[in-house]
């Protein structure tokens, strides 16, 4: 259970929210803050991990499954790409939703180098570990308008919100609240990250690196 003295918001209808939690400085869905945490206080980064930071329906799955394919070219046959049938989330978990959760303390020593992981968090609330080592972060953006509609769409596909009213949705988005806060302040944070890191620690391939999506899928930029 989340922390009962972390402010909670009940401003918003719960019939179009899920029970979202006020926590570090970004709201999150409350059954993740044990799972947070654990993460937080657990997970030990080596030098050459990968991590794929974005906000949701920013392309995530897209950048997940790029990933996989670049990292494991010479691994696998075209004819025999785990992509064919897995869904990118099983191939690339996140910290928060998947390794850590209900409980769960992963055991990373047979996942073979790079490891590659995944993460809505923002910059400030990732382990110790990855700020302070020479993992590269690699972060998606997207055109906020077109974030907006996707997350639109994929929210009013399930029942709970069959009936939430779009400009509900883009107003929430714009004032930063629970449907557009998940990672809260990520990217600015994440640029900063070079200024942060410990002296050397960019060297051989450490930094933060970042995609923009544009309308139609496009990459436009890469840092």
């Amino acid at each position: 259970m989340a922390d009962q003295s972390i402010p909670s918001d009940d401003q918003l209808p719960q019939k179009y929210t899920p029970n979202f939690t006020y926590f570090q400085g970004f709201w999150c869905p409350s059954q993740l803050v044990p799972n947070i945490t654990a993460f937080q206080n657990h997970f030990q980064a080596l030098d050459d991990d990968i991590v794929l930071a974005s906000k949701p329906k920013t392309g995530t799955t897209w950048l997940k499954a790029l990933a996989f394919s670049i990292l494991n070219r010479h691994r696998f046959p075209l004819s025999n790409s785990p992509l064919a049938s897995p869904n990118p989330h099983d191939l690339v978990p996140y910290f928060e939703m998947t390794l850590y959760n209900n409980g769960c303390h992963p055991d990373f020593a047979d996942v073979s180098s790079p490891r590659l992981f995944a993460t809505h968090l923002p910059y400030h609330a990732l382990a110790e570990s990855i700020k302070n080592s020479k993992a590269r972060i690699v972060y998606v953006t997207r055109n906020p308008l077109d974030v907006i509609v996707s997350m639109w769409h994929f929210a009013t596909s399930r029942p709970e919100r069959a009936h939430w009213p779009i400009d509900e949705c883009f107003e929430q988005f714009c004032i930063g609240d629970r449907v557009g806060t998940f990672l809260g302040p990520c990217l600015v944070p994440q640029i900063r990250r070079n200024e942060r890191k410990p002296s050397g620690s960019n060297k051989k391939g450490g930094g933060v690196h970042g995609m923009s999506v544009l309308r139609g899928g496009r990459e436009s930029g890469c840092h």
